[in-house]
């Protein structure tokens, strides 16, 4: 049996949390609501609880434009939405969102600040006369989005994550309206085991989150390690709850470690800690292999982190283009799109420049290098990805929810899904009504793509493999090299293009051959000299010529015969470009 949010009939009726004047949210009326949570900002400022006072609320920093991209994707699927008059012909969708800062505790005060009417939170009370909630879109993270879905679960409001990849969130007796529209992680683990096992790598390390995120993808990842016949050299945890993540351990053990290759299962926000800490270390020459958490994370494609990055592999989620929504974030303006709660930083952050305030007025005066934002900045110079992946998803689960809502809405009395044939009435919905037609959407995007989901509220298992290089701009790029696919046509689950692989430490096959020839030479030149000293007569011309002549024949047989062999057997590789990205890569 379904349990229902009530209405304030009375202010002495239930409870209210203690009143937190929540911040980082955004709002826009419609006839009916998504919510939606996306972590906008990636870390808080820390601060010391002695449990002698209330815990100040959460200050927000690191502020993340991938995940700003991604909430713009609600939005963006919202208006598309409202504007198309075939799909919920005379209904206007309206949204709440609310920035998760990457922490438990937002995430669930987002959740009980949409159920309450986005407002003042009231455990059990729909205190506002406002349009009805239909589900909310999110979260980011595994653990929050648990949290969310024990929530939502009770009063069956369909939740449908865009990043939670947990295979704990299968459980259809636990959380019984949660959907995904990214793949859980028993496809990914193995796919990733099989990507470690295909290079033929048997020693490597593995780093994960302290989550459960982290700690499931350890364990399948290590049993199909071993079972494929690898080993591990470490296994160690990045700890979540430290501003630190332990990172000045990972980063010994990383260094002193004979392993080469390290697998790592983390969200970005947290490996970039350990990765600035690599960095100050100069622990460089690791191949990482990567789960979809960072694989493709534009906050690690930074310039900075090229020495240690360039050359990794890894999982990423399989994009597409979304030509209309590139358009549309080139379009944003602090002016033009003043309700925005976030658009303002976004203006620094794409064009590191700070807006001038009474606050930081005297910050200005005093640094010269800081650039005050005008407003009149070029947005056709900002440079946004063609092929969407957290965004497509985003994009994807509001199209979901908006394709329930459109078959409840056409439902025919007597041949409804419910009593007697009955049908749902949108002006009044509830939310077990919607989370009944969310269940069976089986529909085609704009693009082609197939969107259903399975009996656990899984989306069809297809990631990229992508490989991470150098770009003309400075940052990196992922490039698709390969795809791992659970419903290929040829039954081939992973597939990867090898010899597109562009690796770290200076090509490192180049450099194997030259220390190979270099060794030969001087090993003949080092016996030569006892051989030539205890040779007589014309044994003494002979040796000269046999020494000459073998050193010789090691430098062409390491050197010169595999450059041969690129350029008649591997001619793609003997490209401006691709000797230009090695080039970058290796600086």
């Amino acid at each position: 049996m379904a349990i229902e949010l009530s209405s304030c009939l009375d202010s002495r009726i239930g409870c209210s949390l203690p009143n937190e004047n929540l911040s980082g949210h955004m709002s826009r009326p419609g006839d009916i609501i998504i919510g939606g949570t996306f972590p906008v900002h990636l870390d808080r400022v820390y601060v010391d609880i002695d449990f002698t006072n209330k815990p100040p609320e959460l200050q927000c920093q690191m502020y993340a434009i991938e995940y700003y991209h991604s909430m713009q994707a609600l939005i963006f699927a919202v208006d598309e939405i409202n504007s198309d008059p075939d799909l919920l012909p005379n209904i206007t969708l309206g949204y709440h969102i609310f920035d998760t800062c990457i922490t438990v505790r937002r995430s669930a005060q987002g959740a009980l600040w949409m159920l309450s009417g986005g407002q003042e939170i009231t455990l059990n009370y729909h205190c506002y006369q406002e349009a009805p909630l239909a589900g909310i879109i999110g979260d980011c993270g595994s653990t929050r989005s648990i949290l969310m879905a024990e929530m939502l679960g009770l009063y069956r409001y369909p939740q449908i994550s865009y990043f939670a990849t947990s295979p704990v969130l299968n459980n259809r007796d636990q959380f019984p309206s949660f959907f995904r529209t990214i793949p859980s992680d028993e496809f990914q683990m193995r796919g990733l085991a099989e990507l470690v096992s295909y290079f033929d790598w048997t020693w490597v390390g593995l780093l994960a989150n302290d989550d459960d995120y982290g700690q499931f993808g350890m364990q399948m990842v290590k049993q199909e390690v071993l079972i494929s016949g690898g080993c591990f050299a470490f296994i160690e945890n990045i700890l979540t709850g430290l501003p630190n993540r332990n990172a000045p351990h990972l980063a010994q053990v990383i260094r002193e470690s004979s392993a080469k290759v390290v697998l790592v299962i983390s969200s970005d926000s947290d490996f970039v800690i350990v990765l600035e800490e690599l960095i100050r270390q100069n622990a460089t020459g690791t191949i990482w292999v990567g789960s979809e958490g960072w694989a493709n994370s534009a906050l690690l494609s930074d310039e900075r982190f090229q020495q240690v990055l360039v050359g990794a592999v890894g999982f990423s989620i399989h994009g597409g283009q979304l030509p209309k929504f590139t358009k549309y974030l080139k379009s944003l303006h602090p002016f033009k799109d003043s309700h925005d709660a976030f658009v303002r930083e976004f203006w620094e952050e794409a064009f590191l420049c700070k807006w001038l305030t009474q606050k930081n007025a005297t910050e200005f005066s005093n640094n010269g290098t800081i650039h005050a934002c005008t407003g009149k900045e070029i947005t056709e110079s900002l440079v946004v990805e063609e092929v969407h992946r957290g965004s497509l998803n985003v994009y994807t689960a509001v199209y979901a929810m908006a394709q329930a809502l459109h078959n409840l809405h056409q439902c025919t009395p007597g041949t409804g899904p419910f009593l007697n044939g009955s049908c749902a009435n949108i002006s009044s919905l509830r939310p077990w009504q919607l989370l009944h037609y969310v269940k069976n959407v089986n529909f085609k995007t704009k693009d082609g793509g197939q969107v259903s989901f399975d009996a656990t509220g899984n989306p069809p298992a297809v990631y990229d493999v992508v490989n991470w290089r150098a770009s003309v701009g400075g940052k990196m790029d992922q490039i698709v090299v390969g795809s791992y696919d659970l419903n290929s046509a040829n039954g081939k689950t992973l597939n990867v293009e090898r010899d597109s692989i562009i690796w770290s430490n200076r090509d490192t096959q180049e450099a194997k051959l030259i220390t190979f020839s270099m060794l030969a030479f001087l090993s003949v030149w080092v016996s030569f000299i006892p051989a030539y000293l205890s040779a007589r007569g014309m044994y003494t011309v002979a040796m000269e010529v046999f020494a000459i002549l073998s050193s010789s024949w090691a430098v062409v047989g390491c050197i010169f015969v595999p450059k041969c062999y690129i350029v008649l057997f591997r001619p793609n590789m003997n490209s401006r470009e691709h000797l230009m990205v090695k080039g970058r890569g290796h600086k």
